[in-house]
């Protein structure tokens, strides 16, 4: 029976960090979800140019194949409306950083 309990205790406490990953830290803007290849991505803008892609399973590491890269390059674009200039993955491939340029793209 302890067992048991401590195995539900676990569980519990598991499903509630994972619910508050996906909760916005005060100060912080609020992550843009957007569907990349059948996955559900958060996008967020860190800085003006600067803005980064997570799974929604937190702790999920990214594809990092050619056409994985290209497809959140362009989720960040759309998103963002402005054209990446760089790339890549942060967070032991957890996270995709995109450095973008919005001169003249914006009016």
């Amino acid at each position: 029976m302890k067992h048991r309990l401590k195995l539900l205790v676990i569980s519990l406490l598991g499903a509630s960090l994972g619910a508050c990953s996906l909760l916005p830290v005060p100060g912080q803007p609020e992550a843009q979800k957007v569907m990349v290849d059948g996955e559900t991505y958060l996008l967020t803008q860190i800085t003006e140019s600067t803005w980064t892609a997570n799974s929604r399973a937190s702790l999920k590491i990214l594809p990092a194949t050619e056409a994985s890269t290209v497809a959140l390059r362009q989720a960040v674009e759309k998103t963002s409306g402005c054209k990446v200039t760089d790339s890549d993955y942060s967070r032991q491939g957890r996270q995709f950083d995109a450095q973008v340029d919005c001169e003249g793209l914006r009016k």
